[in-house]
């Protein structure tokens, strides 16, 4: 599943640079990337961000059943979870974008964050 989803990401756009990051906690999967769109200097275009991607339905169940606690979003049961986490200052939407926009092709997907919770707007800043 994770490579899937790289795969798609890189298909097409800007290239991107990229390092991977090793996992914090043994979990069924886990990858981390540190990720940022590449300049034609070969420069990242804005900050760097974090990509985590968990797979897993054991793990997982205990992330979703915090964020959703009534299921009422549909949610409980999925297996894969993805968090971006950005940079100060100047984050790279762009590549934000991309990513929801691959997860979206890919996987059924509902967005969430730890402020909004499921109120987050699906656009991202200008």
């Amino acid at each position: 599943m994770i490579g899937l989803l790289l795969d798609e990401l890189l298909a097409d756009g800007a290239p991107v640079l990229g390092e991977v990051r090793s996992p914090v906690t043994p979990v069924d999967e886990i990858a981390a990337y540190r990720l940022a769109t590449m300049t034609h200097e070969r420069a990242a275009a804005a900050d760097w961000l974090s990509l985590e991607v968990h797979t897993g339905v054991a793990h997982n169940a205990e992330t979703v059943i915090f964020a959703d606690p009534d299921a009422e979003h549909g949610i409980w049961g999925g297996d894969l979870y993805a968090m971006i986490s950005l940079g100060s200052g100047d984050p790279d939407w762009a590549l934000v974008e991309r990513i929801w926009s691959a997860l979206e092709r890919l996987w059924s997907v509902v967005a969430w964050d730890e402020h909004s919770g499921f109120d987050l707007s699906r656009g991202t800043p200008s």
